[in-house]
């Protein structure tokens, strides 16, 4: 079981790093709202409002989470989609993120505002202070 595990776990990061153009989920906002709903549903992506997590409005999120990963709260709620392995703000995909949303708005401070960025692992665009089940360690 750990083999198929770390199979697709190096499998899934070479893939985003071999991104060459824009995921369809960063382009069609209904494609990125179902994949996100499945990140959810399945990977339990969250806490939907962060900033609850310093007043311990998320404190039962968090322990669902100490006890997933079998570790402490304070050491989980600093595991997010900003310092996962799936995360991805490069440039490139910046400049996806920002076609996508149009020009209706502002598409910069909605990128730089919620620290968006694109999950290689559930394909839909996500905020740098969530996390989820599927979080993995950046390899350095």
């Amino acid at each position: 079981m750990a083999d198929v595990y770390t199979t697709m776990m190096t499998q899934l990061r070479q893939e985003a790093q071999g991104l060459e153009q824009c995921p369809k989920a960063t382009q069609d906002i209904k494609l990125n709202m179902r994949h996100r709903q499945d990140a959810i549903n399945q990977a339990k992506y969250g806490p939907a409002n962060p900033q609850l997590d310093e007043s311990g409005g998320n404190k039962e999120f968090w322990a669902a989470y100490a006890e997933k990963f079998r570790d402490s709260i304070e050491n989980v709620m600093t595991m997010r989609c900003g310092n996962c392995t799936f995360f991805n703000r490069t440039p490139a995909m910046l400049a996806c993120i920002e076609k996508g949303l149009g020009p209706q708005g502002d598409p910069e401070t909605a990128i730089e505002g919620g620290e968006l960025g694109y999950c290689q692992a559930w394909d839909f665009k996500c905020a740098s202070m969530r996390t989820c089940f599927s979080w993995a360690s950046k390899q350095e």
